[in-house]
C-alpha cells in the first residue's frame, strides 16, 4: 500500500508525526545518557523505559501493518497548523522542555536516597514527571484532533497492537537473560576483526582493549534486543499476512535474516571501537548509549521489507 502524500491532509499528518518523533529523539538524547550514567538506571528502576522505547517502536510498525489499506483512506480532517494549534503546540513544547530541569532536580534529590523504597513518594513523582514529558509533548505537537482521529478510526487496531506490545514488553525481560551468550559472540568476533591489523586483547570477563582503548561488551552491545524485536515483528507480519505469504519461504528466510542482523550488530560494535581507538574515546563511549543501534536496526528492517517481503508472497 502506497500512501498518497499529494493529499494535503495526509501530508500535514505526516509532518506532525515527524516533528513529534524528531523532538522526542532530542529529548531522550538529553535525558537517556545521563540516566544511564547514574544509579537511577537499576537502583531506582529507570531501566524499564529503555525496553518501553523498543516496544513503542514495535507498536508503530505493528500498527502500520494492521492499518495498511486504511491509513489515509477516505476523507481526512484538515490537519493543517491553525493559529490555535500552533499556540497549543508551542505551549506543549515549552512545558515539556520545562519539565526536563524539574526531572533533573528531582533525580538529584532521589540520588541522595539509599533506595527506591526509602522515599517512595519522591521516587514515584520523579517517574511521573519523566512519563509526563513525552505525553505533554505528544498532546502539544500532534494535537487533540489528530489523536482523536486515530483513536476513533483505528480503535480496534490500537487495542490489538497495545495487547501484543504488552506481551512483548514483559517477554523482553526474560529474553535479556540470554545477553551473556550473545555478548560473548560479539566480543570474540570483534576481537578477531581487530586482531587482523592491530593490537588487541580481552580482559576477563568481557572487556575489549584496542590500541589502549577499552570498553565492556555487555547488555547494550549483545544485539539480543534487536534480534528479539526483529523476531517479534517478523512473526507478527507473517501472522497478519499468512493468507498471501508462502509460509515455507518465510520460515527458511528468517534464519539468514536474523543472522544478518546479528552480523550488523557486530559491525556496529567494531565501528564504535574503531572510533574509540583511532578518533575519540569520548565519542565512542557516547555512541554505546545512543540510537546508533536503533538507527541500524531501522535501516536493516526497512531494507529487508523493501527487497525481501515481496519474495515471500505466494505465486498466483
Amino acid at each position: 500500500m502506497r500512501l498518497n502524500f499529494a493529499n494535503t491532509a495526509l501530508k500535514n499528518m505526516a509532518v506532525r508525526l515527524f516533528v513529534f518523533f524528531a523532538i522526542f529523539v532530542v529529548v531522550t538524547g538529553i535525558i537517556g545518557p545521563w540516566v544511564i550514567s547514574t544509579p537511577l538506571l537499576y537502583g531506582f528502576n529507570f531501566y524499564i523505559y529503555g525496553n518501553a522505547g523498543k516496544v513503542a517502536f514495535f507498536w508503530v510498525i505493528a500498527f502500520l501493518v494492521l492499518t495498511k489499506g486504511k491509513l489515509g483512506e477516505g476523507e481526512l480532517p484538515d490537519f493543517s497548523f491553525t493559529k490555535k494549534g500552533i499556540f497549543f503546540g508551542v505551549s506543549g513544547l515549552l512545558l515539556a522542555f520545562l519539565l526536563i530541569p524539574v526531572f533533573f532536580f528531582l533525580s538529584e534529590l532521589l540520588l541522595l536516597q539509599e533506595s527506591f523504597e526509602e522515599n517512595l513518594l519522591l521516587s514515584l513523582f520523579t517517574h511521573l514527571i519523566l512519563i509526563l514529558i513525552p505525553v505533554v509533548l505528544a498532546i502539544g505537537v500532534l494535537g487533540s484532533d489528530l489523536i482523536k482521529y486515530f483513536f476513533d478510526k483505528f480503535k480496534k487496531e490500537i487495542v490489538v497492537c497495545l495487547s501484543v506490545s504488552l506481551i512483548i514488553y514483559f517477554s523482553i525481560f526474560q529474553v535479556w537473560k540470554l545477553w551473556p551468550l550473545f555478548s560473548d559472540g560479539v566480543l570474540k568476533s570483534v576481537y578477531f576483526l581487530f586482531s587482523l591489523f592491530t593490537t588487541t586483547k580481552i580482559i576477563t570477563p568481557r572487556t575489549l582493549v584496542v590500541d589502549g582503548f577499552g570498553a565492556r561488551i555487555e547488555q547494550a552491545c549483545s544485539g539480543v534486543d534487536s534480534l528479539f524485536l526483529f523476531t517479534a515483528l517478523y512473526l507478527f507480519i507473517v501472522l497478519v499476512d499468512w493468507k498471501i505469504l508462502n509460509i515455507r519461504k518465510a520460515i527458511l528466510l528468517f534464519i539468514p535474516a536474523a543472522a544478518g542482523l546479528y552480523i550488523t550488530n557486530i559491525l556496529r560494535i567494531f565501528l564504535i571501537m574503531l572510533i574509540g581507538a583511532k578518533i575519540s574515546p569520548k565519542i565512542a563511549l557516547s555512541l554505546f548509549h545512543t540510537y546508533a543501534g536503533l538507527v541500524l536496526f531501522l535501516i536493516y528492517f526497512g531494507l529487508f521489507m523493501k527487497f525481501f517481503y515481496k519474495r515471500l508472497k505466494k505465486v498466483n
